[in-house]
C-alpha cells in the first residue's frame, strides 16, 4: 500500500460519514460501516475499516485491478470531501497553480495515448465514454465528459488526424478540481486514460 493511500484511509476513517456523503455524492451504507460511491458511472463498496472496495453491480467495462491509481484515488476522493458541485468551467490541468511545471516528464499528460487509441475513430471515444457512465458535449471533432466520480469529471476532446496533422486529444478538469493536489489529478487522468483504453481494447 502506497503512503498516500494509508493515508487517505486514515483520514476517511476519521471523517463523520454524514458530512462525507454530503460532500462527495457518495451513500453511507450504516448496517454494513461501508461507503457505496460511483466510480465510472457504476457502485463500488469502500469498506474503510478493512481497506477494501469492492464491485457490487452486474457489468464491469472497467475492471479496477489493473488500474494502477484506482486503490488511491477511491478513498482519497471521498476523504478530500469536495463539497463544491462542478461548476462547469473547464481548466487545463496545466493552467493550475504550478501544473505548467508539473505536468511533464514523468507526470505528462496522457493525451497522446488517447489520441493514438481514438484518433481515427472519434464514435469509439463516444462508444467508449459512454460505457464509463460519459455524455457526449461540444468540441473538437468529438468530445466526452466522463464521470471518473460523481463530483470529479474528466472532459476528453479530440481533434482526428488528417495527412497534415496527427489526431489531438485534450484531457480538461473542473475549475473545482483545483482542491485536489496535482499528483492526484495526474493520477485521476493516468486512470481515466487507462479505464478508456481497456474498455476500448474490446473492439479492435
Amino acid at each position: 500500500m502506497l503512503a498516500g493511500e494509508k493515508e487517505a484511509w486514515k483520514k476517511l476513517a476519521s471523517l463523520d460519514p454524514d458530512r462525507v456523503v454530503e460532500c462527495t455524492g457518495a451513500e453511507y451504507w450504516e448496517e454494513e460501516d461501508v461507503y457505496a460511491v460511483l466510480v465510472f458511472g457504476k457502485p463500488y463498496l469502500v469498506d474503510f475499516i478493512e481497506r477494501q472496495i469492492r464491485e457490487i453491480g452486474p457489468e464491469y467495462h472497467f475492471h479496477f485491478q489493473h488500474a494502477t491509481h484506482f486503490n488511491l484515488l477511491v478513498p482519497l476522493y471521498l476523504a478530500s470531501c469536495p463539497k463544491a458541485e462542478p461548476s462547469g468551467h473547464l481548466v487545463s490541468p496545466r493552467s493550475l497553480p504550478q501544473g505548467e511545471a508539473f505536468f511533464k516528464g514523468p507526470h505528462e499528460l496522457p493525451e497522446e495515448v488517447l489520441a493514438h487509441h481514438f484518433g481515427s475513430n472519434p464514435d469509439r471515444l463516444v462508444e467508449t465514454a459512454r460505457k464509463l457512465g460519459g455524455t457526449r458535449t461540444e468540441g473538437g471533432d468529438a468530445a466526452v465528459i466522463i464521470p471518473v466520480f460523481p463530483k470529479l469529471p474528466v472532459t476528453v476532446i479530440l481533434w482526428v488526424g488528417d495527412l497534415e496533422f496527427p489526431a489531438r486529444a485534450k484531457m480538461l478538469l473542473d475549475e473545482t478540481a483545483a482542491r485536489l493536489p496535482l499528483d492526484a489529478l495526474w493520477a485521476l487522468l493516468m486512470m481515466t486514460a487507462e479505464a478508456m483504453t481497456q474498455v476500448a481494447g474490446h473492439h479492435h
